[in-house]
């Protein structure tokens, strides 16, 4: 009998959608998408003969009669609104492979290539949109295995501002599970693909069209993906693009700012584009901002942290996994090590935030003994200890990260029966008892896992004189 209620009551639903009445509709949309919430209904709403249903109904072609083409057109919103309500905000990768199966995708896909833009309403490019997010690579990746690139890219030109940026967004989950799956030292596997239907210079014309400013972040971020450890010749797209990500560094949203972050470490991966990003006269510029002291009024110093923030997540975005001893070089002689050890050192801790750490980390790793000499040389164990006493555990895991890095470099290099070329440095600013003491209070694993190795690799060759210490 529950059954028979719950098929009944949810086929009732499903036919209010296409009521005349917009409260019935509208009421009978949110009544499925509660009832969706839970697995058993949703697999009833969304059943294998219902996806087949929506698949045959998106594959008739709007023809015939003024009436017959109203008729189509509306059970394909229906079913499309069916769709949406059910994937919105929804992390379900079952459904969403069962969907991409029941061939859904396609039909959508060829709407979108052949039909009329203008009589392409919202509905269908955000049921696109809600397929391509909140789900795993492997369903995008599924999704990029049908070509679907020509069909968005062509809804970029659509005059409704929203559908261009579902458009843009789903393009960028895709790209992005591409990005996720391939090394970032590799160019990117969609290039071509996007390429082949001119859509660089579309997501570009988007990105310069005075449209929305979501849509121009989203594109500036998909052509960065886009040209992972490839130059971007054209010098104009180049600099707007770079210039844009730059300033997105700032912005009040987190996505935004770590997705541009990792576009230009992306782009960075080409030594063309690399030195757009950052030259010398940008390095000189970082440590200047870096050297000021933080006083004036409270609106003063905030300004004076975010410049100094913003510099921080671009030194990161290029630094970061990056084995190049030059440019590491380039930016110890900038001045930008010490005004960093001289903040760690001088600071109030609480003032202290991750971009920080960060950047000094990113600088440690990957490297050799020569980048360790160049750090050695600035005395840096007395400015990263005072941070273990950080609030921030992750503050303090970072800098115990970055002493860590240090001495394994330089260990690599030295004879391995030889005392650590660096134990007495660490020793005489009370470096051992500090990490000891930061392994037994850390309350983050990460934090008592690095300490444990940092004092191991020191110890190299002698004996952990602490009794407390060589048990633990």
């Amino acid at each position: 009998e529950i059954l028979t209620m719950r098929q009944e009551i949810i086929n009732h639903l499903k036919s209010l959608l296409s009521d005349s009445d917009d409260w019935t509709k509208e009421r009978a949309r949110d009544a499925l998408k509660y009832l969706a919430q839970n697995d058993e209904n949703r697999s009833v709403i969304l059943s294998e003969i219902e996806l087949k249903k929506i698949e045959q109904d998106l594959k008739q072609p709007i023809v015939g009669t003024e009436e017959q083409q109203k008729d189509v057109s509306q059970k394909q919103e229906t079913d499309i609104i069916l769709l949406q309500l059910v994937l919105e905000g929804l992390d379900d990768d079952e459904l969403r492979l069962r969907i991409i199966s029941s061939g859904i995708i396609e039909s959508l896909l060829i709407i979108f290539m052949n039909r009329d833009l203008n009589s392409i309403t919202r509905i269908y490019s955000e049921t696109f949109f809600q397929i391509t997010n909140n789900s795993s690579d492997e369903v995008d990746l599924l999704i990029y295995n049908m070509k679907p690139y020509s069909g968005l890219i062509s809804l970029l030109e659509h005059t409704d501002d929203y559908i261009a940026c579902d458009a843009i967004v789903s393009i960028f989950n895709i790209i992005q599970a591409g990005s996720s799956t391939t090394q970032d030292t590799e160019q990117h596997p969609h290039y071509q693909s996007i390429q082949a239907c001119d859509g660089i210079n579309k997501i570009f014309s988007l990105y310069q069209k005075n449209g929305s400013q979501f849509s121009k972040d989203r594109g500036a971020i998909c052509i960065g993906y886009l040209f992972r450890a490839r130059e971007i010749t054209d010098l104009t797209m180049r600099q707007e693009i770079i210039n844009h990500l730059k300033s997105l560094l700032s912005d009040s949203d987190d996505w935004t700012k770590e997705n541009a972050k990792e576009a230009l470490k992306y782009l960075a991966q080409n030594e063309a584009n690399r030195s757009e990003i950052l030259n010398g006269a940008e390095l000189q510029k970082i440590a200047n901002n870096l050297q000021k002291q933080l006083k004036g009024t409270e609106d003063e110093k905030k300004i004076i942290v975010k410049t100094q923030e913003t510099d921080l997540l671009l030194l990161s975005s290029v630094l970061e996994n990056r084995d190049d001893n030059e440019f590491r070089s380039d930016v110890s002689n900038a001045g930008i090590i010490d005004a960093l050890l001289q903040i760690f050192t001088s600071r109030d801790l609480d003032e202290i935030t991750r971009p920080y750490i960060n950047a000094f980390i990113h600088f440690t790793h990957p490297s050799n003994f020569i980048i360790c000499q160049l750090i050695l040389e600035k005395q840096p164990f007395q400015s990263l200890l005072r941070l273990l006493k950080h609030k921030d555990d992750y503050i303090a895991s970072d800098a115990v990260v970055s002493i860590d890095n240090i001495v394994y470099y330089t260990s690599l290099e030295s004879e391995q029966s030889s005392q650590h070329p660096f134990f007495t440095n660490l020793v005489s600013v009370g470096g051992i008892e500090k990490i000891f003491s930061l392994f037994k209070v850390a309350t983050n694993e990460f934090s008592k896992k690095i300490s444990a190795i940092c004092l191991g690799i020191v110890h190299r060759a002698q004996e952990i004189k602490d009794v407390d210490m060589r048990k633990e």
